[in-house]
């Protein structure tokens, strides 16, 4: 039924196309580097903290970590560094690094997946810390993870290292600590955890990674616990030079074919649809957008649908995926009971479309302003409705495809 809504036409994005072939020895060259190695004594147990986003070559950059670590006499093991998902539960948590590859047997290291925590006492303004209890007990510890724009708040700091050693250490208590602040407030709140958290725990150093449009490795780095803080703000803003958007100012409907863990901590990322599960992007660029259809969840979600209130319509299919149980744990641990709430389930993708055309208010029915997205990972080729053709052949980095 889409198709009698308007014919789409497949279009293709040029970006920058800058990245990694081979993310294994990207690793190694890094431990080469002398004020890393001589981070790395014999006998030194590392806790190694990867998390529940859809990292490219994650098990590859993980399993060079801990190669690494081993050829200098450490003893590395794995802890899941993801707060409340996987439905706060160890083997929920073990399930998800699964899914990515990493397990005990691929890596090659124990993984202590406990959700026991130890408090770390409170932030300058009173906030609980808390933090993994194998991980606090190891002699260092080592988060990997990609730095990029967060999916509810803007700053110096949002998604990297820091707010892993803050929110993904933290499990789903320390995880329910930070959001009770509100994640509005994640530009003051993430920094200030972040110094009470290394004031006590052992960061020698962790890996940094930075992804292209292409969701492709386009640099990974070993940052020093001393300068964390400087380098991670100036990370960031080489991803948001990378970042990908929708080349349009206005859309009447987004179509959004895959939602999922994989894809975004909120299934798609708000700073391309311009919508957070707690309200407007601060200081979003893209499209203004009336109605927004999801129509599938990655099985790698594990059934966690949590942000889907973003979206207007969903599928019958998608909702069918959904489990509550996991969406509620995550959803509340974030102290964001909204973002578990269902939109209008339709029994197909058709009528989901025609449906959210249908509703869209002062727009030309007849010629609606159309995006339909694989994800929103998948930004470099996608469909338009013939409505936006014109907009699209006037822009120099954009390919005609048919």
């Amino acid at each position: 039924m889409q198709k009698e809504v308007t014919r789409m036409i497949r279009i293709r994005q040029k970006f920058d196309d800058t990245c990694i072939d081979d993310v294994g020895a990207a690793v190694r060259r890094q431990f080469k580097r002398p004020e890393i190695r001589s981070c790395v004594h014999a006998g030194d147990r590392v806790a190694v903290g990867c998390g529940s986003r859809g990292i490219h070559a994650m098990a590859e950059i993980a399993k060079a970590t801990v190669d690494c670590l081993l050829e200098l006499g450490a003893k590395p093991f794995i802890v899941p560094a993801m707060g409340s998902h996987g439905g706060a539960t160890a083997l929920g948590q073990c399930e998800i690094l699964a899914s990515y590859g990493i397990t005990e047997e691929t890596i090659g290291v124990p993984i202590d997946a406990s959700m026991e925590t130890v408090p770390l006492g409170e932030t300058e303004s009173g906030i609980p810390i808390f933090f993994s209890k194998p991980a606090f007990e190891a002699d260092w510890v080592l988060p990997i993870n990609r730095v990029k724009l967060h999916t509810d708040f803007s700053g110096p700091i949002e998604s990297g290292l820091i707010k892993m050693m803050t929110i993904g250490f933290g499990k789903e208590k320390g995880c329910n600590s930070l959001h009770l602040q509100g994640t509005t407030n994640f530009a003051r709140v993430i920094p200030e955890a972040g110094c009470c958290v290394l004031a006590q725990v052992d960061m020698r150093f962790g890996v940094a990674i930075v992804e292209n449009a292409y969701d492709h490795t386009a640099a990974i780095e070993a940052v020093r616990g001393s300068e964390l803080f400087s380098r991670e703000p100036e990370l960031l803003q080489i991803s948001k030079r990378l970042f990908p958007r929708i080349p349009f100012k206005t859309l009447d409907v987004l179509v959004v074919e895959r939602f999922g863990k994989d894809i975004s901590g909120a299934g798609m990322d708000p700073n391309i649809t311009g919508r957070s599960s707690v309200g407007p992007v601060e200081n979003f660029n893209g499209p203004a957008i009336q109605r927004i259809v999801v129509c599938d969840l990655t099985e790698a979600s594990h059934g966690n649908g949590v942000a889907v209130n973003v979206a207007d319509f969903i599928t019958r299919r998608f909702f069918n995926k959904l489990d509550l149980k996991a969406t509620y744990a995550n959803g509340l641990a974030c102290c964001n009971p909204s973002a578990c709430q269902i939109p209008v389930i339709m029994e197909t993708e058709e009528e989901a479309v025609e449906m959210a055309v249908k509703t869209c208010r002062f727009i030309d029915h007849a010629h609606p302003r159309i995006v339909r997205l694989r994800s929103t990972l998948n930004m470099d080729e996608f469909e338009i409705s013939e409505a936006l053709l014109e907009e699209a052949r006037a822009q120099s980095n954009i390919e005609i495809l048919g």
